[in-house]
């Protein structure tokens, strides 16, 4: 479906962002005698509360457009309380409940947010309020998710708690965020052109002056200034115009930061920077006033030009791993085709469907919830949910999960689930949830940052002073290049960045991080343990051979079996039945015996298919099938044998498959550090060493009980090695949360996914290795960041308070060291 820009003029009525929508989808309302037009249903709903309440005057009083909703505004504070219906927060509001609370759950979309103070000061003070359970915000996608109990609180309290500290709020929406991100990025490159079109010229008047120098000693002009040329205080003059400008459009953003930071009692990056502008400003506003001194016009646009175009592309960077971080929300579709009792098709929100729902599916839709195909069929393509590249066939009573894209043709599903709790939304959400986890050396770094801010204010001050006594003349400069120089944001920077890059890389290579304060654990564990079925074999037996004993063709005894398996679940059964509409007998009066096989009347005549105990009761098994048995079961085969009341006509020859990446995943692990490879198994041993030698496992143990794994795990970690466990089953949860880091897959049980601390998304092992290799990457890129920015900050302050740095020199480096921790952290994206 195409998308165009219905008008270049054409915003959303409410929150005043583009409306891009195909022209067929837009939502509109009459406001005003006008059809008025929305960006997005969560716009069109809260407009049309508004009316309905009669407040129409709103609309007519608000100002602020430019950033869309003014939530700082008295007439928006008055309307938050219209978050607080349920037809409104439907749209983005989960609703759940504990062992004793009920609680609400809301994805809000924040504004503002510059830096990780700006993260600290939300989080802490959002956590603060009376009813808030829970609290986590990406600095990237500016997603924050918030979780209280609505006995003790409303959503408007929480959203004017944010306006109180100058934030904005609101229901968070994919497409809503990505408009808000362009607006960000056309904002910074508008400042940055006109900070250097302007700077340009105050840089040409300084650049003379220092050819020319001030001319004090040749005067060129007719005395006036007090021994300065006309020409020099003119240019002095224009240059404080210029930055003047600069600094109201250009820097506007570092003063109403740090004025923040300064109402709430925090002293964040912006303020080292306010201060060393001010001071600067200030001095050379006096000097050309005076015509004593120097100025520094030159230093404080470059400064602003060079620091706005270092944080752009930080910016750049840390958008790059949002789009990774993002895809999970963007890929599920906001709207449906909805099919009415009279079988007419309506568009409506994904939010509006209701287990039951007919909706119909076209070629290249994404599926919007989990349901079943009800009529028809078509490939859908699941790469997403499990990192399959091929699509899979999908035909009647089949399950289709949120976030498959239809490839054939349209078919026609019934709705199983909604949206919240989609596979695609669960997915995000334990992502979103393992990124709140901060490994040990971001948890450092960030106490670290916190105080920083106020240790160069205290050497700024220490600057100052020193230099009054010994020098009053270079007390100004030097003190003004200690304010700039000083880099906290390289500091604060170094692991944040650098863990959302890799986050959006874990994600791409179809490993989902879910707890990444294991990271560290996943990149130095040197033990790797593997449970065996499900994890290093497929888990599903597959059917090698079948040898014919009786003179029945090959033909025959497959549809005999496929007969009798029709009335089983177990995993042998479904490895026999042929597809639908392909057999040709029916099997009836079915015995099904636990343990031991099925028997049932095909063609008049009893047959069974079980176990070779099963079949005891014919006699003692012929010498020579007896040993073909115990050969192959030698080689970890299952066996199953398919006779009539007289003799065995067949022997069913299965086997679990080993994954085919399984042997190339070990040999890449081991070259990243694992010393030990160990299976532990609660499968028979026999048939674990014999997966164990074909994969080239060092060590297989097997008819473990859950325990017995958890006290071989535990011995190891007491002789001081990490452990690394991958498994899938139920009775793998105990041994995976007690890991140093564990890994389960899609398919796994729900206990056993809870208790890991990575999710591969397919069936294969690769991820697993990739995985690795990202993980001691992204380790050693932190501390090359954190390395750069302490060398950087115990290099640079001594000589700027020594007076070896000018302040224009101290811009530039600032900018460059902040430009270095984003540009490493990037390098990422190429594991």
């Amino acid at each position: 479906m195409s998308k165009k820009e219905i008008h270049p003029d054409t915003v959303c009525f409410h929150c005043h962002l583009p409306v891009t929508e195909a022209e067929s989808h837009i939502p509109t309302l009459l406001v005003f005698g006008k059809q008025q037009h929305f960006c997005c249903l969560g716009c069109h709903a809260v407009c049309e509360t508004i009316l309905d309440n009669g407040l129409e005057s709103y609309y007519q009083t608000r100002q602020g457009a430019e950033q869309g909703t003014n939530l700082a505004s008295e007439e928006i504070l008055q309307q938050l309380r219209l978050y607080d219906r349920d037809e409104i927060q439907r749209e983005f509001v989960v609703h759940g409940k504990d062992r004793t609370t009920d609680w609400r759950e809301a994805s809000l979309l924040l504004e503002n947010i510059r830096c990780p103070a700006c993260l600290w000061l939300n989080e802490r003070h959002i956590r603060a309020q009376p009813g808030v359970m829970e609290v986590y915000i990406d600095d990237l996608t500016q997603r924050a998710t918030v979780k209280w109990d609505p006995q003790q609180t409303q959503l408007s309290k929480i959203l004017q708690s944010i306006t109180q500290i100058g934030y904005i709020a609101q229901p968070y929406d994919p497409k809503r965020s990505e408009k808000l991100l362009e607006a960000r990025k056309r904002r910074s490159l508008d400042r940055i052109i006109f900070a250097g079109v302007l700077g340009m010229m105050a840089m040409q008047f300084s650049i003379v002056t220092y050819i020319l120098g001030t001319g004090q000693d040749n005067m060129m002009g007719s005395g006036h200034g007090e021994g300065l040329p006309n020409w020099i205080v003119i240019g002095r003059w224009t240059s404080l115009l210029i930055t003047l400008a600069i600094m109201s459009f250009s820097g506007q953003d570092f003063f109403v930061g740090a004025w923040r930071d300064l109402k709430n009692g925090r002293f964040g990056m912006d303020v080292p920077i306010v201060l060393g502008l001010t001071i600067a400003l200030a001095g050379s506003i006096v000097t050309t006033l005076t015509h004593h001194g120097e100025v520094y016009y030159d230093s404080i646009v470059m400064f602003i030009f060079f620091l706005l175009v270092a944080r752009r592309w930080e910016m750049r960077g840390r958008l790059q791993a949002a789009d990774r971080l993002d895809r999970l929300a963007t890929i599920q579709p906001s709207m449906a085709r909805k099919l009415g009792q009279d079988g007419q098709e309506s568009m409506c929100s994904a939010n509006e469907l209701e287990e039951g729902d007919l909706v119909r599916i076209l070629p290249g839709e994404t599926t919007v919830v989990e349901a079943v195909i009800h009529q028809g069929n078509s490939s859908f393509d699941n790469s997403i949910l499990t990192g399959e590249v091929m699509p899979a066939l999908r035909k009647a009573n089949d399950v289709i999960h949120a976030g498959s894209v239809n490839i054939d043709q349209a078919v026609i599903a019934k709705v199983t689930g909604i949206v919240q709790f989609s596979t695609i939304t669960k997915m995000q959400k334990m992502v979103s949830q393992g990124l709140e986890q901060s490994p040990q050396t971001m948890l450092m770094t960030q106490w670290v940052a916190k105080y920083f801010t106020v240790f160069i204010l205290l050497i700024a001050t220490a600057t100052a002073l020193a230099w009054m006594w010994i020098d009053p003349s270079s007390w100004l400069p030097n003190t003004i290049a200690v304010l700039i120089i000083t880099c906290p944001c390289a500091l604060s920077l170094a692991a944040p960045t650098a863990l959302s890059v890799a986050a959006g890389k874990f994600i791409e290579k179809g490993l989902l991080p879910l707890n990444m304060a294991r990271l560290e654990a996943l990149a130095g564990a040197d033990i790797l343990v593997f449970d065996k079925t499900g994890t290093l074999t497929r888990g599903v037996p597959d059917l090698l051979k079948l040898e014919s004993l009786a003179g029945l063709d090959r033909k025959q005894l497959t549809e005999i079996s496929s007969a009798l398996s029709c009335h089983s679940i177990h995993p042998l059964a479904k490895a026999l039945r042929l597809p639908k509409g392909t057999d040709s007998l029916e099997a009836t009066d079915i015995t099904n015996v636990p343990g031991a096989g099925l028997s049932g009347l095909v063609e008049g005549k009893v047959w069974r298919l079980g176990n070779p105990d099963f079949f005891a009761e014919l006699g003692a098994l012929p010498v020579q099938l007896a040993d073909m048995i115990a050969a192959e079961q030698s080689q970890g085969h299952i066996i199953s044998l398919l006779g009539d009341d007289s003799q065995i006509h067949a022997v069913l020859v299965f086997a679990d498959q080993v994954k085919q990446d399984g042997a190339e995943v070990l040999e890449l692990l081991r070259a990243r550090g694992i010393t030990k490879t160990v299976i532990l198994s609660g499968d028979a041993l026999q048939n674990v060493r014999v997966t164990g030698d074909e994969v080239g496992i060092d060590e297989a143990y097997g008819d473990m009980k859950p325990e017995d794994k958890m006290a071989w795990v535990r011995e190891r970690q007491d002789e001081g090695h990490k452990v690394m466990m991958v498994g899938d089953g139920l009775n793998d949860a105990p041994v995976l949360a007690l890991a140093d880091v564990s890994i389960s897959f899609s398919s796994a049980t729900d206990l056993a996914g809870n208790s890991s601390d990575f999710l591969v998304s397919g069936g294969g092992l690769l991820p697993i290795a990739q995985g690795r290799i990202l993980a001691q990457r992204t380790i050693a890129n932190i501390r090359q960041n954190l390395g750069w920015a302490i060398a950087y900050n115990v290099l640079a302050i001594p000589l700027a308070a020594l007076g070896y740095i000018p302040p224009w020199g101290a811009a530039i480096g600032m900018s460059l060291s902040s430009l270095v921790v984003v540009l490493n952290a990037l390098r990422l994206q190429r594991v």
